[in-house]
């Protein structure tokens, strides 16, 4: 009895073990497939792709100055004349506004810095001919969306970060 619940256990151990492997095959053997497939897809509608990538690459180039000019505008003409005026009037604890003032200013320069390096990738992108080099192109593409991501997770910090700073702005109104 105790040499069949050995071998039992045994045999449940094995198939534990090797089904999961077997699964991590499936699952890898899937994405190369998915990704195999995204490349044949790529190649057939190359120009379509291209087109969408360039029209893409011109709309994000206005957005960015749209987003540019305004987070500079907040900062130029909102958040230092604000914490000039209450250092003027002797407002406590301004040194949290100018805190979250430079948290915003640094979130901008990161901002910029990642659209750069954004923009650089998908100018990349455009220029590689996805007939001949759907390896690279698609390479490429996917830093490209990685790329595009950080720049989007970016804005939400500078968003958040001027929210920061619009709540510190209240607590030291509201103290006065």
């Amino acid at each position: 009895m105790k040499k069949l619940s050995l071998i039992i256990g045994i045999v449940i151990i094995n198939l534990a073990f090797f089904g999961s492997v077997f699964a991590d095959n499936i699952d890898e053997n899937a994405a190369k497939q998915a990704e195999d497939l995204q490349k044949q897809l790529i190649k057939i509608k190359c120009s379509k792709i291209k087109f969408q990538i360039d029209k893409t690459k011109v709309n994000d180039r206005l957005t960015r100055v749209n987003y540019g000019q305004s987070y500079e505008s907040i900062l130029n003409n909102y958040m230092t004349p604000i914490n000039l005026r209450l250092v003027e009037n002797r407002y406590h604890k301004t040194d949290l506004l100018v805190k979250e003032t430079h948290n915003f200013e640094n979130n901008l320069n990161q901002f910029r810095s990642k659209y750069k390096k954004y923009y650089k990738k998908i100018d990349k992108l455009s220029n590689i001919n996805c007939q001949e080099n759907t390896d690279e192109f698609y390479k490429t593409l996917k830093e490209v969306q990685t790329s595009r991501k950080n720049v989007k997770q970016e804005i939400i910090e500078l968003e958040d970060s001027f929210d920061n700073y619009q709540k510190t702005f209240q607590e030291i109104i509201n103290e006065k």
